[in-house]
């Protein structure tokens, strides 16, 4: 696990700017490898290492390729690369022991064909000079983020954070408005945008090639067919019995390591399936994790305790103080990549496990996307087809449910409606909408400048030709995968692993499992009575069957708590610089005021979303330009 940057071009490139500013992400070794390409441009990797396979310096990166001279700066983990390595000759064919030679020497024999093999979580830069090209690719979710931009002279950069790019001396720009106008939409930025102009997210599932000889563009193209996989029909037999054979061989991957290892626990189903999964004789080196403390919304430490001792592991809570909390809570909004109002809560329990020696860490990330776990794979259907079959009636039945919102919950409720039904019959657009953070009309009330720009969102184009002729709860359900997780689950839980030199794996978006479940018919992924993940809850064993029903928890800063009382100077601080730099009319106090009355927890998220905002524009955008549109 590590930070990768990568330069293309013919400015005077100075990698140690990058090395050092994606240090915190590779604190056990960096290095450097540069070329010349011709026509006076020149290539360049740059590697920091978190040391998790082959701790020794043959697994260090850039790692070249002696036969065919190719060079690599990876990040990540390939989950299935002792199989790939005996279908490339066996151990004794390598010099390491680790998946970074793996993947290496496979690119180099199979090319980017090899990428539909590997099972992991990754963003690679390859270059291969026999054909003279660079090769990029992230992995087939998008869990492992990496960003590109064009520089001043026509060049190319990449990184793992958008922060690398911004110090790197040769990117040049402004702060994003379709970013900006993402961010209020949603409360998080929408690949691919980034708050940046011309800074944007490398497309997940996808790999790139820029070619030395012709370097103006870069060629991408998917290796994850993702509908051809939803349409595939699982194998015959026992559905559940072969679910639960791929859970294991995924989780029996995810637990490869030769560092401390442990897993997030809650008193949820998720992690509660991952600890069900540990191999009983890998259970004395894997550590079960709670956090818990004062400042938050739950405490959870009691049930994982005894969710934990049920099975055999050893487990640790950690309870921090209210000093500690807001300690924390300040050096997590320092170390975001890009801006969000989530992200922290994971900050918290990654930076407390890290303290207690946990490396590796194993989430339960993605299992309620996968699964269809959220009222709305549900709902949503049935309110499209109501849309559907009213004909023309539907502008009536539309008019008659947004009015009577608005007399039943408000005007900002009927707006939310609205924008909803008018996506309608999209399933995909509307689960969008039910993300929706502010409405139109609350963005125009906190941003007047906004109500001259397209308040719409733009659809990526690999996108339409995915959700055509889906199942309505696979559409609903690939909404979540390539939105809300990614945008903002699988973003928050890079940063905000990685600040703390921790590697976060997430087994339930391993690729053999996310084609395993996919393949599953919906009425077995989700049978629509209380038991929400039945595929899940069939793998959990009889001694925590009380984890099976028990409502949705999980660790939460209580927003309002901290808005309210020590962080009100830091709101206020956010709201002068969204007033000053981006033309915000947002009055800080006269929110707080009303959220001192209403107490709503939506609100004080919202609220918190903002100050997060406006918190990382004050450190990250002083050197950048103004607002570009467009």
């Amino acid at each position: 696990m590590c930070g990768i940057a990568g330069y293309f071009g013919s400015e005077r490139f100075d990698a140690q700017r990058l090395e050092r500013s994606l240090a915190h992400r590779g604190p056990n070794g960096h290095g450097h490898w540069s070329a010349e390409t011709g026509a006076n441009r020149s290539m360049h990797l740059v590697h920091t290492r978190l040391s998790i396979l082959d701790l020794s310096n043959a697994a260090a990166q850039p790692m070249r390729d002696t036969e065919s001279g190719a060079v690599i700066a990876f990040n990540g983990e390939i989950f299935n690369y002792r199989s790939l390595r005996a279908s490339l000759g066996g151990q004794a064919a390598f010099t390491s022991t680790g998946d970074t030679e793996v993947l290496l020497r496979g690119l180099a024999a199979r090319g980017t064909a090899f990428f539909a093999e590997l099972d992991g979580m990754f963003a690679v830069l390859l270059y291969d000079p026999r054909a003279r090209r660079l090769i990029v690719a992230r992995d087939p979710l998008g869990i492992k983020p990496l960003y590109y931009a064009r520089t001043r002279a026509g060049g190319w950069i990449f990184a793992s954070e958008v922060r690398a790019i911004l110090q790197s001396g040769v990117w040049a720009g402004g702060l994003h408005a379709e970013g900006v106008l993402d961010y209020l939409r949603f409360g998080c930025l929408q690949e691919p945008n980034t708050l940046f102009s011309g800074i944007h997210s490398f497309p997940a599932g996808h790999f790139g090639v820029i070619s030395a000889d012709t370097p103006e563009r870069m060629r991408t193209e998917s290796f994850w067919p993702i509908e051809k996989i939803m349409q595939t029909p699982p194998p015959s037999g026992d559905v559940g019995a072969w679910h639960a054979d791929v859970w294991r061989e995924t989780m029996n991957e995810h637990l490869d390591a030769e560092v401390k290892t442990g897993v997030f626990l809650s008193a949820g189903i998720d992690s509660t399936a991952i600890l069900e999964a540990i191999p009983k004789a890998d259970r004395e080196r894997v550590t079960a994790f709670t956090l818990a403390g004062e400042l938050t919304s739950t405490d959870e430490g009691a049930l994982a305790a005894r969710t934990a001792s049920n099975l055999g592991l050893g487990h640790q809570i950690v309870r921090l103080n209210e000093a500690e909390v807001l300690a924390w809570v300040r050096d997590g909004f320092e170390a975001m990549d890009q801006p969000s109002g989530d992200g922290l809560n994971t900050y918290l329990v990654s930076r407390a496990s890290k303290a207690a020696s946990l490396t590796v860490a194993l989430g339960g990330t993605g299992a309620d996307e996968l699964h269809g776990a959220y009222g709305h794979a549900e709902s949503l259907p049935k309110l499209a087809r109501m849309v559907a079959a009213s004909g023309p009636f539907a502008g009536m039945l539309k008019w008659g449910a947004v009015n009577g919102f608005d007399a039943m919950r408000g005007p900002v409720a009927a707006e939310r409606l609205e924008l909803m039904l008018n996506e309608a019959p999209s399933l995909w657009r509307m689960a969008f909408e039910k993300r929706r953070f502010y409405t139109h009309t609350q963005i125009q009330g906190l941003w007047p400048d906004a109500a001259g720009l397209v308040q719409s969102w733009r659809v990526p184009s690999d996108w339409p030709g995915e959700f055509a002729r889906l199942d309505p709860f696979n559409e609903v359900t690939l909404a979540e995968l390539k939105g809300y997780m990614r945008n903002m689950l699988l973003r928050d839980a890079d940063w905000a692993t990685m600040a703390n030199q921790q590697e976060l794996r997430l087994p339930f978006l391993g690729k053999k499992y996310v084609e395993c479940v996919l393949r599953i018919p919906p009425l077995r992924r989700h049978s629509g009575k209380n038991e929400k993940k039945p595929l899940i809850a069939s793998v959990i064993s009889e001694v925590n069957r009380e984890i099976i029903r028990r409502p949705k928890t999980g660790f939460n800063l209580s927003c309002g708590q901290l808005l309210l009382g020590p962080f009100r100077d830091q709101l206020h601080a956010a709201a002068e610089t969204l007033n000053c730099r981006l033309g915000f009319s947002f009055n800080a106090e006269q929110s707080l005021k009303k959220l001192a009355v209403t107490r709503s927890p939506r609100d004080a998220f919202r609220l918190w979303s903002l100050m997060s905002l406006g918190l990382y524009i004050r450190r990250h955008a002083g050197d950048v330009g103004g607002v570009v549109a467009g």
